[in-house]
């Protein structure tokens, strides 16, 4: 399976679904794909954190991670912003693409969220994750990070320059983890949870995840990248 993540700001995939990526990673037949729209410039240095971003992206053991360069705070619904999103989505031609919520309090978060909508309308399956800070947010989909929930700590402690804010506190992040285990009300044995709303899910026979192979994807692959992204491949 190709798992797409899609985040606003280094450091907003891996808090909303780092637990997903780190389990996808240790098997073989899962490859993910990390897309990031700003560097962070305006909670930071903008070097520092996409280092940051490119050593989480590592820790994960993603196949591909791109890098944007759109101005952190000003990202609005727009036909550019979508565009740079649905290149993306043909070169990693995704099972399932990871987004921001459409209802998030940050208007970042938000664009993102409708972009994808439009830019992955040819993409079956769309789940909106969620970070310690976001509101009114209605989970429909919950996964099983209990084994993973120190690992996604860890990766989440990559983002030093970050480390100031209250959400990216373990107990931020463990908390939340367990409100939503409690929340899905499954067993004892569940502890941690990451939650995700559905966008869109198409299931196939035998109730699989339905993929449509991308529209263009041959032509996508020779054209150029927009030259302000950075690619980065996992060692």
């Amino acid at each position: 399976m190709n798992i797409l993540a899609i985040g606003a700001h280094p450091d907003d995939i891996e808090l909303g679904c780092g637990g997903l990526l780190l389990k996808a990673s240790r098997q073989d037949h899962h490859n993910i794909f990390m897309y990031t729209l700003t560097r962070g410039g305006a909670s930071g240095d903008p070097e520092e954190r996409t280092k940051e971003l490119i050593r989480s992206a590592k820790f994960i053991g993603a196949k591909r991670l791109w890098i944007d360069n759109f101005e952190d705070t000003k990202l609005s619904l727009s036909s550019d912003l979508i565009n740079h999103i649905e290149f993306f989505i043909k070169k990693a031609d995704p099972d399932i693409v990871l987004t921001h919520s459409v209802g998030d309090t940050h208007h970042d978060h938000r664009a993102i969220a409708a972009s994808t909508t439009e830019a992955g309308r040819f993409v079956p399956n769309i789940l909106a994750y969620e970070i310690p800070v976001t509101r009114d947010f209605k989970p429909q989909v919950y996964y099983d990070i209990s084994d993973v929930i120190d690992g996604k700590i860890q990766l989440i402690n990559i983002f030093w320059s970050q480390r100031s804010k209250s959400f990216l506190q373990s107990n931020a992040i463990r908390g939340l983890a367990q409100y939503r285990a409690l929340q899905s009300r499954f067993n004892n044995s569940v502890t941690c949870v990451e939650a995700f709303e559905v966008q869109k899910l198409f299931f196939g026979k035998e109730f699989k995840l339905m993929n449509i192979p991308q529209e263009n994807g041959s032509r996508v692959a020779h054209e150029q990248m927009p030259k302000e992204v950075i690619e980065s491949i996992s060692a």
